[in-house]
């Protein structure tokens, strides 16, 4: 019971977290599986830890996933932005130029921010994505890549700083994203 109710609790936003580094759902699909299938092996006939700590784990054994299968095809671009960035940004209300105009720019903005991203390396990466994106709080991000908390608000902090450098480098201010 404790299992089908972590699983209903937690594969949206795993799918999502997983879905925006690999660009591919059959992937994304064939990964949270995964996690879940570590998961439970690994709990199964053990003493299982709260709601809480389950989720931090199971993110820490997706995000664990994630890198074996970018090394194992060498993929080392990386986009944590997908489609719901247009969802952001569309204006209701307006006519349907603007609309299409408002798809385009949201586009072309998740492409930009997507670029962005690509400078980081992996672990600033995932903690943008799981502080920003879904809403993490520090704690859990330590969690997840087994670093303390003043660990991730330094490493928040020199991503956000890389990315500032970058988008002022391409004449963009990222600085307006990480606002949250």
């Amino acid at each position: 019971m404790f299992f089908e109710k972590l699983y209903n609790k937690n594969k949206d936003h795993l799918f999502s977290f997983i879905r925006r580094s690999v660009q591919d759902e059959s992937t994304a699909l064939d990964l949270l599986q995964d996690t879940f299938l570590n998961f439970f092996k690994h709990y199964s006939g053990k003493e299982l830890p709260d709601e809480q700590v389950s989720r931090m784990i199971l993110f820490r054994i997706s995000r664990n996933l994630m890198i074996n299968h970018g090394k194992s095809y060498y993929q080392k671009n990386v986009a944590l932005v997908g489609e719901e960035t247009s969802s952001l940004f569309s204006s209701k209300g307006q006519g349907p130029e603007s609309q299409v105009l408002d798809e385009m720019e949201a586009q072309n903005l998740g492409k930009i921010v997507s670029e962005l991203l690509s400078t980081l390396p992996e672990e600033q990466k995932t903690a943008i994505d799981l502080r920003y994106t879904q809403g993490c709080k520090l704690e859990e991000i330590a969690s997840v890549l087994d670093l303390s908390v003043s660990g991730v608000s330094r490493l928040l902090e020199r991503a956000e700083k890389q990315l500032l450098q970058e988008g002022k480098k391409r004449g963009i201010q990222p600085s307006s994203f990480l606002k949250s």
